[in-house]
């Protein structure tokens, strides 16, 4: 057991080393360990005698550590950073502080926001531990990035943990007399989170069950987070250090940043580079969403855009100008005046500066992009020049390949264009827009499920449709009308819902069939979720052909996500078939299948397969063993190889042509064919350049619209549907209505053609702004500052796509503007048998609204609570 000498002066190296304090007073450590002071003055004394304290001659006195405990810390690897002595002075002392500490280092919890440097931070902290004998030379360094694991939460607890049956694999134990860095553990689920307390608590690891445990308490860890995370685990970690964002540093700390990276691409690119002051100033004055890490990207997007134009010209210095930038850095040049004195002090009256090739730069902030970009772009032009290429078309393609260079080396990340109705308001009328959203937004809570975005952009084609276009005639017969009221009741009757708003805003009265047809809308919004990918079969004709392709393609990849079917040559079409449905149903992971076919029906087994079960198939035809067949046959008839090589190639190459020689169509789809298909079709017909022709149909008869499919193949190849929801038919590929709304009309051609685009993000912005027209009670400043951390909450303890997170906050908001308007909750049903289901989770959701309550001065019920968990629990 501790002395009580033991405890005061581990009390004093806790205080300085924690708390960067420089002393502690007597009555702080009496009051603080609950000792008198006549007793804690003797043991100070004593410490004294000891060399174990100092203390000082002011009254009062403080003592201290001797200071040949500080020396080693004097010079060290952090001197390396910018913001040594500046900016980053507090958070190295308490790094060092916590290395430091006697008998064990304190775990250290990093907080700062995205692209600060805390990866770069946290491995000095190891190099600091290695150069002051805390760690071996030897010693293990372990980083878990718990972003890499955000779609495989079972994969992450097995290496954060290990193994029902072997802790051992668990980072921890490979920590072992070494360090741990876990970022972004605000990622962590709840039971993830539970796990590590245990750990911090007891210094063991334990077994999901409870039943294996082992220690784990020889190593420092270092944990990071964002600061919004409210992360309990803050209270359990005694050192938290925070690193500054790029805007609270320094212009002369800025300007050293811009220096080490310029540098770095001098000698990464093996040239000097000669930088405008002009683009300097323009840095120096921006802000940076991803802070250091933005800044370092820009420029290294700079370079390779400056690069190009000297590419062939090797002795040539790279020159970089304000203009190889993007448009909102250039625009940062507007603030120049308010800062012109101090960027004077810094870069003075030169024209440009330059940075040698030669200068070594290695340490902070270095890229871990292991990237040789400009060997890539040099390799890119000469191959051009030998092919003869003009001048012109030279730099055509190298401006779009140094782009693509960028967005492999995820320089684009981050920056997504958020959703926009622009495309959309160009061919519906605006109040068509408002009246649907304002439905959706609404209408989640009477349905109690989530309406996907397909619906929304088909709903507000359809409606507008019936503002434009005329019908005469009943598009939905009553046998159907009376199944969908019948079996979609709540549909239908939100459905009338809209209807009368439609009525009361745009004076437009609707008959009950396109009620009907609106419920219909709502019917078809299941989307596959985001979980599973496509799989990869092989079928081929032979014994072992497709198997071995396969076995090859699982090995080379290590994707494991290759099947094989071998056709052999003496099993019947109809039993092959039979087996191949077997399989595809077995392989499917609910995105569908992919096949690589040599020769022969299987085509015409697949189309009918397609018909029959509710899979994507999508079929790429190889006749490798069919030219095979064929130069074999023409070997053992002629003598001369150049004859039989190049009838071979003609033939492959007729078939190609006789392939290509059906023209393509894409095919719109909307429940009638007539409304938001025709206008669909008059979209694509008005911006794709692909030259298709494209025609609209009906999906509201499946019999009928397979029909009409089978006649248009005997003339057309088609080439996609693009509509509200997949029909499924033949393997024809589906492109969601979307996907055409969602992305600018430049880029239409290539949604058309497959071509990825960066996914777009939600944006909250645009959200306020339309809340803050639509809402009379609820205060917007108010929503801003609680609603995001509740949703943030929700998203610690329940796996939350950006769909459903979007949902809730949208749910939340109107709750708020609902309950102050002093509307009475809707009554659940299944409010009852919902809570004593999920009663764990109704505990954890009252816990979480309680700050909504608070904020708002609102009382949330039961039949509320078990909405939101059926929004969570999808339900």
């Amino acid at each position: 057991m501790k002395t009580v000498k033991e405890i005061v002066y581990e009390f004093i190296q806790q205080e300085i080393y924690s708390k960067s304090k420089s002393g502690v007073e007597t009555k702080t450590i009496a009051e603080s360990l609950k000792l008198h002071r006549s007793n804690v003055s003797a043991l100070l004394n004593e410490l004294v005698k000891e060399g174990k304290l100092t203390k000082t001659t002011t009254r009062p006195v403080y003592y201290k550590l001797p200071e040949q405990i500080h020396k080693s810390a004097e010079k060290s690897c952090f001197t390396e950073l910018v913001g040594y002595n500046g900016s980053l002075r507090n958070a190295i002392q308490l790094a060092k502080a916590a290395i430091l500490y006697p008998r064990s280092s304190l775990n250290v919890l990093l907080s700062s926001k995205t692209g600060c440097g805390t990866t770069y931070f946290a491995s000095l902290m190891f190099q600091f531990a290695q150069e002051s004998d805390i760690l071996s030379k030897n010693a293990p360094y372990v980083k878990i990035d718990c972003r890499h694991y955000s779609k495989n939460v079972s994969v992450l607890s097995d290496e954060l943990f290990g193994t029902q049956d072997n802790l051992n694999n668990s980072c921890f134990v490979r920590a072992q007399g070494g360090m741990l860095f876990i970022d972004n553990v605000d990622l962590l689920d709840a039971k993830q989170q539970s796990r590590l307390f245990g750990f911090l608590d007891s210094g063991r690891i334990y077994s999901e069950d409870k039943s294996n445990s082992i220690e784990c308490n020889d190593l420092f860890l270092v944990l990071a987070c964002s600061p919004q995370s409210n992360l309990q685990i803050n209270r359990m970690i005694p050192v938290t250090i925070e690193l500054p964002e790029l805007k609270d540093r320094s212009m002369k700390e800025r300007f050293d940043l811009i220096s080490h990276f310029f540098k770095v691409e001098a000698s990464n690119s093996d040239r000097c580079i000669e930088v405008t002051t002009e683009s300097i100033k323009a840095l120096l004055l921006s802000d940076f969403v991803y802070n250091v890490k933005g800044l370092e990207l820009d420029i290294k997007a700079s370079c390779a855009n400056a690069y190009v134009r000297v590419v062939n010209e090797a002795e040539q210095d790279i020159c970089v100008c304000v203009n190889d930038f993007k448009g909102q850095i250039k625009k940062s040049l507007l603030k120049l005046k308010s800062c012109d004195t101090e960027i004077d002090v810094l870069i003075g009256n030169r024209e440009s500066i330059i940075y040698d090739k030669n200068t070594n730069n290695e340490g902070y902030y270095d890229s871990h992009l292991v990237v040789d970009m400009y060997s890539e772009i040099k390799k890119q032009y000469d191959e051009l020049v030998n092919l003869g290429i003009n001048d012109r078309g030279i730099e055509n393609v190298m401006n779009t390949h140094v782009r693509n260079l960028l967005k492999k080396y995820r320089y684009y990340n981050g920056f997504d264009d958020s959703n926009n109705l622009n495309q959309l308001s160009k061919i519906v009328d605006k109040k068509v827009i408002d009246i649907v959203t304002n439905f959706f937004n609404t209408g989640k809570k009477g349905l109690g499920i989530k309406l996907k975005s397909n619906a929304f952009y088909g709903l507000c084609l359809h409606i507008n449709s019936l503002l434009t276009l005329k019908f005469n005639h009943q598009r939905v017969d009553n046998d159907q009308i009376v199944k969908i009221i019948q079996d979609y009741p709540q549909e239908y009757a939100i459905s009338v819902q809209l209807a009368t708003v439609l009525k009361e805003q745009i004076n437009l009265d609707l008959p009950i069939h396109e009620i009907a047809l609106i419920a219909m809308f709502l019917i078809e919004t299941d989307e596959n979720n985001d979980d599973g990918h496509p799989v990869l079969l092989y079928i081929m004709h032979g014994n072992e052909t497709a198997s071995s392709l396969k076995d090859v393609t699982n090995s080379l990849t290590h994707c494991n996500n290759a099947y094989s079917y071998n056709m052999a040559l003496e099993v019947g079409t109809r039993q092959a078939m039979e087996e191949i449905k077997a399989l595809i149903k077995k392989i499917d992971c609910g995105k569908g299948v992919i096949v690589i076919y040599d020769m022969g029906s299987i085509k015409t087994m697949l189309e009918t397969i397609a018909e029959e079960i509710d899979t994507k198939i999508r079929y790429i035809n190889i006749p490798i063993t069919l030219i095979g067949i064929d130069v074999a046959r023409k070997c053992s008839m002629e003598s001369d190889i150049d004859y039989v090589y190049h009838m071979a190639n003609l033939e492959i190459n007729n078939m190609r042509k006789n392939e290509e020689k059906r023209h393509g169509v894409i095919i719109t789809l909307c429940h009638t064919g007539e409304g938001g298909a025709m206008q669909l079709k008059l979209y694509i017909d008005q911006y794709s350049k692909l030259g298709m022709k494209t025609i609209a149909l009906s999906i509201s008869a499946r019999d009928e619209l397979l029909k009409e499919i089978l006649a248009l193949k005997k003339t057309y190849r088609i080439h996609a549907f693009v509509g509200t929801y997949d029909p499924k038919l033949l393997g024809i590929p589906f492109i969601p209505i979307k996907k055409i709304f969602e992305n600018s009309k430049e880029y239409i051609d290539r949604i058309l053609m497959f071509e990825p685009l960066n996914s777009s993000s939600f944006n909250y912005n645009d959200v306020y702004l339309y809340l803050e027209e639509q809402f009379k009670y609820v205060s917007i400043s108010k929503l801003k500052t609680i609603l995001p951390n509740i949703i943030d909450e929700f998203s610690m303890y329940y796996s939350l796509n950006e769909d459903q997170k979007v949902g809730l906050f949208m749910h939340l908001a109107c709750l708020m503007e609902r309950l102050l308007q002093g509307k009475s909750a809707s009554n659940n049903p299944e409010k009852n048998k919902i809570i004593s289901l999920f009663e764990e989770d109704y505990q954890v959701i009252v816990k979480i609204l309680k700050t909504l309550e608070k904020t708002f001065k609102v009382i949330i019920d039961d039949n509320e609570i078990a909405t939101i968990i059926m929004i969570i629990k999808k339900i």
